[in-house]
């Protein structure tokens, strides 16, 4: 074979391989089922303490996109990552348009949404 066939080859396959992980931006093994349990929480509503029971959540993790589901409802979510040492940065944001931060651990099959006050942080664990 020629070099220049050789080259441009091997140039499609770099710049293929790159446009492909631009859609996947942490690994596979990461998508899938996740369960987690929300902890009870206290509100103000007017002058009253008001206490919202613990919940348990499913979430279903593809790429690009979330799906979060509670007894009552199923929320969709899109993200951005952002890649640090020990974990994946989300930027969760929701179709109701709350914006989250979760964290996506690259040890422990653990997803982590960030607490909101006064929503308190759920620890998801992997259930594929």
């Amino acid at each position: 074979m020629n070099k220049p066939f050789v080259f441009s080859m091997l140039l499609l396959a770099l710049i293929v391989s790159g446009c492909m992980a631009g859609n996947r931006p942490f690994p596979k093994k990461y998508l899938g089922s996740y369960e987690g349990t929300q902890e009870s929480y206290q509100v103000k509503v007017n002058e009253d303490e008001v206490a919202i029971p613990p919940a348990e959540f499913s979430l279903e993790l593809a790429y690009n996109e979330l799906w979060l589901t509670t007894g009552k409802q199923v929320i969709q979510g899109t993200y951005e990552v952002k890649e640090t040492e020990m974990y994946y940065a989300f930027s969760v944001k929701m179709k109701n348009g709350v914006v989250e931060e979760w964290q996506l651990w690259k040890k422990g099959g653990r997803l982590v949404r960030k607490a909101m006050t006064p929503k308190p942080e759920v620890v998801f664990v992997a259930s594929h």
